[in-house]
């Protein structure tokens, strides 16, 4: 049985979950087209590259974007259609995604969400939307809660990074702080620079590098244009857990990566900066009492977090030492609570989708 699959992943952190659902879908189909949008390794099954129109992040860029999102996402649906897809998955991003997944419900396509939002955290009201889907997909197990009006099923999937460690298992630890300002141009521009003077300060005191990894040569060209005149300070085409594998301690933009320093057993601060006016928003709305995955994973700070205002050079350069100061005691905490994930598992969904298909 041949299926065709419509994608749209927004971000490297959801081309890695995209890549395992297509190939979990593959042990049970003969052949498996994808059409869409994506990145990394997705290309490679026929996706676009071209998403520049929805790497906007925050409540401002896509209100002034909006027009070339609203009508990117109309082309999307036009051709999604016109392939006449079995299967819709939309990967994060909901915002974007959950208009293609009503469109395309009520055309009879099925449809899947691949990470579910965050309604535990905000916007419960959301949860609505998931009338429109036939599939959840969650990567935390207490979402799973969240999400009994899909029409068939949802699944604990797993976080795809979980194992992924292994192949840097072997990696010394050396006098290296990683930089992860982020993956979005956005990101990078509003964390970086705080993040730069920050290790410049904790660096007067000590010898270390710094490493920043780039997911792709855009986010290079970006990085290198802030580091071009610093000494001690490089940007490489490397993955994150190699370089977090091998370094002492961490500076981190809230997000994926954040996850990542939890599998690398790398300690961490968790910065966070944006525009004054999404950040009044994010606290208006914001029902979390953590932004950092580990903290929430555990319920309580594993991750010292500094968010808007309090993110300085100087509380940052301050956490530093306190984490290198403590790193043994940092480490077993981070080992302790890696010990309670699961390695990622699609074939449920797979196996799921491939009975509804012969129905």
């Amino acid at each position: 049985m041949k299926i065709k699959v419509g994608i749209v992943s927004a971000e490297p952190s959801g081309d890695l979950l995209g890549l395992q659902a297509i190939e979990a879908l593959k042990t049970k189909f003969s052949e498996v087209e994808c059409v869409g949008i994506g990145g990394g390794k997705l290309l490679e099954y026929g996706l676009s590259g071209n998403r520049k129109p929805i790497q906007v992040m925050g409540f401002i860029e896509p209100l002034l974007n909006l027009f070339k999102i609203l009508s990117f996402r109309n082309q999307l649906i036009k051709k999604f259609k016109q392939e006449e897809i079995d299967l819709f998955i939309g990967i994060d991003s909901p915002d974007f995604n959950f208009a293609i997944h009503e469109q395309l419900s009520k055309a009879g396509i099925k449809t899947a969400q691949l990470v579910c939002p965050s309604v535990w955290a905000w916007r419960p009201g959301r949860a609505k939307k998931f009338r429109f889907l036939d599939y959840m997909l969650c990567i935390f197990p207490f979402e799973v809660g969240y999400c009994s009006n899909v029409r068939k099923e949802s699944f604990f999937v797993g976080h795809p990074l979980v194992g992924a460690e292994d192949d840097y298992a072997n990696n010394q630890r050396e006098d290296i702080i990683a930089l992860l300002p982020g993956s979005r141009s956005s990101e990078i521009r509003f964390n970086l620079p705080d993040m730069l003077k920050a290790f410049n300060s904790f660096n007067e005191e000590n010898n270390f590098k710094a490493i920043i990894p780039a997911y792709d040569s855009s986010a290079q060209e970006q990085i290198n244009n802030h580091i071009k005149c610093l000494d001690n300070i490089s940007c490489e085409l490397s993955p994150s857990l190699e370089v977090l594998s091998k370094s002492k301690a961490a500076i981190i933009c809230s997000g994926t990566a954040s996850f990542e320093a939890l599998l690398a057993e790398t300690p961490t601060v968790v910065v966070y900066k944006t525009n004054s006016f999404n950040y009044f928003l994010l606290d208006k709305f914001v029902n979390s009492d953590f932004i950092a995955i580990p903290n929430i994973l555990a319920n309580t700070k594993i991750f010292e977090e500094l968010v808007q205002d309090s993110f300085t050079p100087e509380a940052v350069s301050n956490e530093l030492h306190k984490l290198l100061n403590n790193f043994d005691q940092k480490a077993n905490e981070l080992k302790e609570l890696k010990g309670q994930l699961s390695k990622p598992d699609f074939q449920p969904f797979a196996n799921k989708f491939f009975n509804d298909c012969r129905r």
